[in-house]
C-alpha cells in the first residue's frame, strides 16, 4: 500500500488533460520548436499528409496555452503550410513546459510518425532530470520503452537520487524497502495503536509489511520485558545493592534519568500495556516522569500569570494522587512477594 501525492503525479499529461474545445489558430502565431524529434520533421511524411484529399480531415493539433508552442502535430502544420493554408484547428493544453514535453512524447509515441529509438532514449534522460521521482515503469509507459531500459539510462541523466518514486498509478513507493520498513517501525513506536492502513499510507509500504513490522516489535518487546525485570531484580538484590534502607523495605531512592528512560522504554514496548485502554492511559501520564529540569523551568516561565494559581493547585493534587498510586502499588508488590 502507498499513498497518492499531488503536483508531480504520473496521471497528468495525458490526452484527457487536453481541452475538448477545438479552435482555429493562425499558423503564423504558432511556435514550432521544442519537439522531441532531434532531426526535426520528416519532409516526406509532411508532403504525404498535404497530398491527402481535402475531405480527409486531419485531427486538430495540440498547442500549449500561453506560449502557442505546438506539442503535437508538427507534420500537420507543415502539411497545412504546403497547402497554403493560414489557419489550423487546435486544442489547448494547460500546463508547464515539463508537462508539455511529457505529453508531446506520449502522443508522438502512440500515433502518427513514431519517435525514433534515439529520440525516445533522449526523452527518457530529460524526463528523469525533470521528474527524478518517477519510477522506471512510469517513464517507460510514456516513452514506449521497457522499464529495464529506463533503469539503465537513469544513471546517465545526472538526476538526484530520490528516496521515493511515483508509480504509473500516481502512488508513492520507497526506493528501498528497508527505508519503508524503518518508517513504519518509527510510526508504530510513536503510536502502537495506529491501523495497518494508516501506517502503510504514511510509510509507503503495504499493510502486510506493516503487519510484519508490528509482529517483530511485539516479539522484541516480549523478549525484552523478562530481561528488564530480571535486571531490575538483580539491581534490587542485597548483593548488588547493600543499602540497609532497601533491606528494611524502605522506599527506594528516586530513579535517575537514565534508569527512568530505560523503564519507560520497556513499558512502552510491553504489548500488555500498549494494546489496552488502561495501559495506554498509564503510558501517557507516565511521560511526565521524563520531564527534566529545563523543561520544568520553561513550563513555569511560559505560564501566563492568571494560570499560575490553578496549575499550582492541580500540580499539588497530581502529586498527592501519584503518592497514593505509589502506595497502592507498593502494597500490591508486598502482597505478591508474600504469596510466593
Amino acid at each position: 500500500m502507498s499513498h497518492v501525492v499531488s503536483g508531480d503525479a504520473i496521471n497528468c499529461e495525458r490526452e484527457t488533460d487536453i481541452g475538448s474545445d477545438v479552435e482555429w489558430i493562425s499558423i503564423a502565431e504558432l511556435v514550432l520548436r521544442g519537439s522531441p524529434r532531434s532531426a526535426g520533421e520528416d519532409a516526406d511524411h509532411a508532403l504525404a499528409l498535404a497530398e491527402l484529399e481535402p475531405e480527409a480531415e486531419l485531427p486538430p493539433i495540440v498547442v500549449q496555452r500561453g506560449t502557442n508552442r505546438v506539442i503535437d502535430g508538427m507534420h500537420r502544420v507543415r502539411a497545412a503550410q504546403l497547402r497554403g493554408e493560414r489557419a489550423i484547428r487546435a486544442r489547448y493544453f494547460d500546463g508547464d513546459d515539463a508537462g508539455a514535453f511529457v505529453l508531446a512524447v506520449r502522443l508522438n509515441v502512440r500515433h502518427g510518425l513514431p519517435l525514433s529509438l534515439a529520440d525516445r532514449k533522449s526523452a527518457v534522460l530529460r524526463i528523469l532530470r525533470e521528474h527524478p521521482g518517477w519510477s522506471n515503469r512510469a517513464v517507460a509507459e510514456v516513452v514506449g520503452l521497457s522499464p529495464k531500459t529506463v533503469g539503465a539510462l537513469r544513471g546517465q541523466c545526472g538526476a538526484p537520487v530520490a528516496e521515493v518514486r511515483i508509480g504509473r498509478d500516481g502512488r508513492v513507493r520507497p526506493v528501498s524497502a528497508a527505508s519503508g520498513r524503518e518508517r513504519a517501525r518509527e510510526i508504530l513506536l510513536r503510536d502502537p495503536t495506529s491501523s495497518l492502513r494508516t501506517v502503510s499510507a504514511a510509510a509507503g509500504v503495504s499493510p502486510g509489511t506493516v503487519r510484519a513490522v508490528r509482529m517483530q516489535l511485539n516479539e522484541q518487546a516480549t523478549a525484552l520485558i523478562p530481561e528488564q525485570r530480571a535486571a531490575e531484580q538483580r539491581a534490587a538484590s542485597p548483593k548488588q545493592n547493600p543499602d540497609p534502607r532497601r533491606a528494611r523495605g524502605a522506599t527506594p531512592r528516586p530513579a535517575g534519568p537514565d534508569r527512568t528512560g530505560a523503564m519507560l522504554r520497556a513499558l512502552r514496548s510491553d504489548p500488555s500495556l500498549r494494546f489496552n485502554e488502561s495501559g495506554r492511559l498509564l503510558l501517557s501520564v507516565l511521560a511526565v516522569a521524563e520531564m527534566d529540569a529545563r523543561t520544568r523551568e520553561r513550563l513555569v516561565g511560559d505560564l501566563p500569570d492568571h494560570c499560575v494559581e490553578f496549575v499550582a493547585e492541580l500540580a499539588e493534587a497530581s502529586g498527592q494522587a501519584w503518592q497514593e498510586l505509589a502506595k497502592r502499588l507498593a502494597e500490591r508488590r508486598c502482597a505478591a512477594a508474600g504469596s510466593k
